[in-house]
Formats: C-alpha cells, sequence, structure tokens
C-alpha cells in the first residue's frame, strides 16, 4: 500500500489547486487534521476504494475530508472520534446494503413512505446529505407536493463516541425547517394526524435503526451542537427549540456529555399522563408514526436481507 501520509497530501494538494476550491488556511486545517488523524488514513484510503464510495470521491474531492474539519457533526468531538464515525457510518452501510440500493441512496434521495392526504402529497425519502453538509451523513427529508420543507440528518457511529454503552448508536446532528416554507409545513402538520415534522421523520429514522439492529439513538443538544461554541442569540433560540425542547418534550434524558439519548423504539409516556380529551388523538398520532416506522424497517429490512457483506 502506498504511504497513507503522502496520499493524503496528494488528494488534498490536488483539491486546492481547484481554483476557488480551498482558501491556504482552509488547507493548513486540512493538512493538519490529516496528520493529527494519520494512523486511520490506511482505513480511509481502504474505505474510498469502495464502491459506489470511490466515484464519489473522484467527483468531489471533499468527500474524504469531511471528518477533518472542526465542525464535522458535533461540538468537542476529537479528530479521532470524528474520523471514526466517518468509517463506521460508511463501512456499516457498504455491508447492510446490496450496492444497487447503497448507489441509489449515495447518488440522490429515494422516496419510501408516501402518503396522499386532502389533495396533497407528502413524502418521506432517504439519501445522503450534500457533501457540503457536515451535520450528518444521511438526511431524512419531508416533502410536500414534491419539496424539500424539512430535514432531518443523521450518522451511525460506534458508541463510545457518544460515551454510549451500545455497540453503534444513530446519532442526529440536523433538524431544521426550510426557510420560507412554514405553510408547508404546517399543511404537513395539519394533514398527518397533527405530526409535526420533527417526531414524524424521528420515527422513520427509528424504522431505518430497527431495520439495522440499531438499538439506541443520540441527538446533539445545545451544548454539543456543531455551532454551540459560535452561537448567536438568534440561532440559540433555534437550537434550544429544535433540540433541547424536542426531545425534552418527548422525556428523552440528556447524557452527563451533552447529548440526548434513548433506546430504539422510543418508549411514549403513558396514556395515564395525557390530558383527559386528548388520549384519542394521541392514539391515532401514536399509531401514524408506528405505521411510519414500520413502512422504513420493512424497505430495509427486505434489502438488506439481500445483502451478504460481513462488517
Amino acid at each position: 500500500m502506498q504511504n497513507p501520509h503522502g496520499l493524503y497530501l496528494r488528494q488534498l494538494l490536488t483539491m486546492a489547486a481547484k481554483r476557488g476550491s480551498l482558501s491556504p488556511l482552509r488547507v493548513a486545517r486540512l493538512t493538519w487534521g490529516g496528520l493529527t488523524s494519520i494512523t486511520v488514513q490506511p482505513e480511509i484510503i481502504r474505505l474510498l476504494r469502495l464502491e459506489p464510495y470511490a466515484q464519489i470521491a473522484q467527483d468531489d474531492p471533499r468527500f474524504a475530508f469531511k471528518y477533518v474539519t472542526l465542525e464535522y457533526l458535533a461540538h468537542g468531538m476529537s479528530t479521532s472520534e470524528r474520523a471514526a464515525s466517518f468509517l463506521w457510518h460508511y463501512n456499516r452501510l457498504h455491508a447492510a446494503l446490496p450496492n444497487p440500493l447503497l448507489r441509489q441512496i449515495m447518488g440522490g434521495t429515494i422516496p419510501i413512505c408516501e402518503i396522499s392526504e386532502d389533495n396533497h402529497c407528502f413524502t418521506i425519502s432517504m439519501g445522503m446529505s450534500k457533501p457540503i453538509h457536515n451535520e450528518g451523513e444521511m438526511s431524512l427529508h419531508l416533502l410536500v407536493n414534491g419539496e424539500i420543507v424539512f430535514t432531518l440528518a443523521f450518522t451511525i457511529v460506534p458508541g463510545w463516541v457518544v460515551k454510549s454503552k451500545a455497540s453503534e448508536v444513530l446519532l442526529i446532528s440536523r433538524i431544521q425547517g426550510v426557510r420560507g416554507r412554514y405553510e408547508e409545513i404546517s399543511l404537513a402538520t395539519k394533514s398527518l394526524w397533527d405530526v409535526a415534522p420533527s417526531p414524524l421523520l424521528l420515527a422513520a429514522m427509528q424504522g431505518f435503526g430497527k431495520a439495522l439492529g440499531i438499538e439506541e439513538f443520540a441527538s446533539v443538544s445545545s451544548t454539543t451542537h456543531r455551532y454551540s461554541a459560535e452561537i448567536d442569540e438568534e440561532f440559540a433560540a433555534h437550537v434550544d427549540s429544535n433540540y433541547d425542547g424536542f426531545f425534552e418534550a418527548l422525556g428523552v434524558p440528556r447524557t452527563p456529555y451533552g447529548y440526548f439519548s434513548s433506546p430504539i423504539p422510543l418508549e411514549d409516556k403513558p396514556l395515564a399522563l395525557i390530558k383527559r380529551g386528548h388520549k384519542i388523538r394521541t392514539k391515532q398520532k401514536r399509531a401514524f408514526k408506528e405505521e411510519v416506522q414500520n413502512a422504513f424497517a420493512s424497505f430495509f429490512e427486505k434489502h438488506c436481507a439481500a445483502s451478504a457483506r460481513v462488517f
């Protein structure tokens, strides 16, 4: 095998040579990140020789350097933790999914769950996050009449990265609506049993986790969000609502390390704690979320069963 130091630097210089691709400061940061993670470079190189990753790395060299950046996934992660997360996620997908499906997911988005209601089409799709985004490797999207209005991004990471005893965890690092799509988000919530996009996509993600045998999910919080160190007042309110407020309302505990953590599937609050007059609606909402979760689980269980690769 070629010297991983040389291969990394050669790839970096090739990307830097492209006009406007990287600033000198960015090159310096990536170079330092690569040198501090040199022990995993042979594994990164081996991973990027696999299809369809090899083609992606060739088309967009930034893909090979995502884990090096300080804003990758969560605030406070070390270079080794970021590298381990990147490797675990893509090795896990390659082992679990057959090549045709993996190529489709990496190349775009797959509509997995479609609901027609009130003369509108609501779709939940899944695909690789855009390479320029560092807030998770996989994205779940809620679409209203073909337009993305809400996104939840996650990564399959080894449990030790988030200080969990589980062998692997689905780490949520982005929960965000699309700017200017408030009316569509409200329409989706009203039409889909008053289930808002966040719990809807959380249910879909848990279905994916169940199919792969992953028994725990975690999420960043206001202290571990990747922008927490430089957060402004307006964005701080957004993070507090979308992460802390959301998971606290669900009863998901926060760990001492700044992550919300829950078994898959998330246990609902006992109906005895639901206010009188809301129980019937609560049951309907839970049944709908369970349908979505099962739809994702069934889709990926069918395809995972067709893949015989070992992770």
